[in-house]
């Protein structure tokens, strides 16, 4: 087909976004070599004296790092280094240093590498994500201070003099902030997630990357030309002509397109002809909540909890969960955050619960609220964390997988005596909190009327709602095709849902991937559709649509719509109303995007 036989696609978690093109730049990293040294008697004092101060010069070098990333990239962004300031500063690591160099008389490098790599082991040995996730901290902390004491610069990421793709194994969050404003326009990684400080710096930064390639380091070459698409989350190495062509086409729609949305993060979102929408942001993290307001989001339509609950051998305690979510509350602050209590498998929960039974179909069986509803006590914690945390904010709560009212009969029962508990307690929480509930199963948006009556607000998931309705697993490739987000039988269910809330006086939101669909925004706001929750990168390209679309057209579009059969029918139609109101670069890349899943 002409490519270059020497070009090499690898795979890797896509973050940051659009499409860097660029020659590599390869970090190769070793390990410190740290000397054993016997120390006299006398020369204990010093060496301490010696730690301490390694200490002072790490923390200044900390929060000069904390004190740029504030000014040139928010306040927020500059929290990711509060976690190795309090590394630096904690006392266990300091005693049990200092206790170390005094008993076996040693040089305080070997001594802090003892205690360190301890923490650190222990650490990586945790099933929690959230304690996997703090070693690369304890990693950046070790190496600063053992340059310090070793009188070596600490490894600094060497700056290039034109447009470069860093390809690293991994970078701690203080690494990261020194990309920001440099010559490096793509990120290529051996480690991290979506949900790492390296993605979520990424994100902020808004520069392309693609995390966790296995031995991307010894794959590539200095001097060798990378295409980082962040869009499907490949690196290209030594691209062949015909594929530079295509990504030069696609970065420079790929700019335009960004530059058209952009313009509208600090706008309100309402139609040419005067109809008010909320756009508000999905997300999982803490970290996340600063790009909601970067991105212009009018709160935060679903916060999931699962990252809390999943991969631990004990379920958090109430004080722990309540930190998260008082966070959260405190920095949407006055806006909104929707936290959704857990919504997860009861065969990730059977470790942590002690119990594991045989779920021949776990998509239909034991999760979500009805875990919840079996184990009272842990969901009354759950819940009661919340309660708390409501009243720091404007936090409403949601409910996963509701499929009958009797759940939510129960549910509710239980936060009521979640409150009475606050209440003998003297604990303050908003008497008046919101709760609502996803709708994600046909038997909820079809008993939506009588859910509407015990709920203050919906919002539609239709993940999940699209599986449900067409008995379609949509990660099995064999019935990927009968799941059709544009389906009328799932659109229809939507519409019914949306009016059904409406006629009982509650507002409704939907937080599922359809809701970010360029095609599906004029027909949701043409059904009524009062709040769109999607990805925060997402937000402005979805202001973008509303702002340009009228109101008095997107009834139309859905009256149509609903009339169709076929999910064929309902695109084609679409694409040919839609694409006359929204640049061309919008629906270019649309196409791009749909044509390479």
């Amino acid at each position: 087909m002409g490519e270059n036989k020497n070009s090499i696609t690898l795979k890797g978690i896509g973050t940051g976004s659009g499409i860097a093109i660029a020659k590599a730049i390869i970090i190769h990293r070793g390990e410190l070599t740290v000397p054993v040294l016997t120390i006299e008697q006398h020369e204990i004092e010093g060496e301490i004296q010696r730690f301490r101060g390694s200490l002072n010069i790490a923390k200044e070098q900390l929060l000069r790092i904390r004190s740029t990333i504030a000014k040139t990239m928010g306040e927020d962004a500059a929290g990711v280094i509060e976690a190795q300031v309090h590394i630096v500063s904690d006392p266990c690591l300091i005693d049990e240093t200092e206790k170390l160099i005094g008993v076996k008389e040693v040089n305080a490098e070997h001594a802090f590498e003892v205690v360190i790599n301890s923490a650190i082991d222990a650490l990586g040995s945790n099933e929690n994500p959230v304690f996997k996730e703090r070693v690369q901290d304890f990693k950046d902390v070790k190496s600063r201070i053992l340059s310090i004491l070793l009188g070596l610069k600490h490894q600094i990421i060497k700056m290039p003099e034109v447009d470069s793709v860093l390809v690293i194994d991994q970078l701690a969050p203080s690494e990261t902030a020194h990309l920001f404003g440099s010559k490096y326009v793509g990120l290529a990684t051996e480690t991290g997630g979506f949900t790492s400080h390296m993605a979520i710096m990424s994100r902020t930064m808004d520069l392309p990357g693609v995390l966790g390639i296995d031995d991307i380091t010894n794959a590539v070459n200095d001097g060798d030309m990378l295409i980082v698409d962040s869009l499907k989350g490949v690196i290209i190495i030594n691209p062949d002509e015909r594929q530079l062509t295509e990504y030069h086409r696609l970065g420079e729609i790929f700019e335009k397109h960004r530059e058209i949305i952009l313009r509208t993060s600090d706008q309100e979102s309402r139609t040419p002809d005067g109809r008010n929408v909320s756009i508000a942001a999905n997300m999982e993290l803490v970290e996340e909540v600063p790009l909601a307001r970067h991105f212009g989001a009018a709160g935060i339509g679903l916060f999931r909890t699962e990252l809390l609950f999943m991969d631990r051998d004990r379920f958090p305690e109430e004080d722990e969960q309540f930190s998260v979510y008082k966070k959260i509350a405190e920095q949407m602050k006055p806006k909104s955050a929707i936290i959704r209590t857990f919504d997860i498998g009861g065969d990730k929960f059977a470790k942590t619960i002690g119990s594991m039974h045989y779920e021949p179909n776990p998509f239909l069986g034991w999760r979500a609220i009805r875990i919840g509803l079996e184990f009272p006590d842990i969901f009354k914690t759950h819940l009661k964390a919340l309660l708390r945390a409501s009243y720091y904010g404007n936090i409403k709560i949601m409910f996963p997988m509701i499929s009958v009212p009797e759940e939510m009969q129960q549910a509710l029962s239980i936060v009521e005596e979640a409150k009475s508990e606050l209440r003998e307690h003297n604990i303050p929480f908003n008497e008046k909190i919101e709760i609502g509930i996803m709708i994600e199963v046909p038997s909820a948006a079809i008993l939506a009327r009588d859910l509407a009556e015990m709920s203050d607000f919906f919002s539609i998931g239709t993940n999940d709602l699209i599986q449900y309705t067409l008995a379609a697993d949509r990660g099995n490739p064999r019935v990927a095709h009968i799941y059709q987000s544009f389906q009328p039988a799932v659109l229809k269910l939507v519409k019914f849902a949306i009016d059904a809330a409406h006629f009982k006086g509650i507002w409704v939101g939907m937080c599922g991937e359809l809701a970010g669909e360029v095609l599906a925004v004029p027909l949701l706001l043409g059904m009524d559709l009062d709040e769109f929750s999607v990805v925060p990168s997402r937000v402005p390209l979805v202001k973008t649509i509303i702002n340009r679309f009228p109101y008095s057209k997107a009834r139309i579009l859905a009256e149509n719509v609903l009339s169709f059969t076929t999910q064929d029918e309902v695109l084609d139609y679409l694409t040919k109303e839609v694409s006359s109101y929204l640049p061309a670069e919008i629906m270019e890349l649309e196409t791009v995007k749909h044509n390479s899943q």
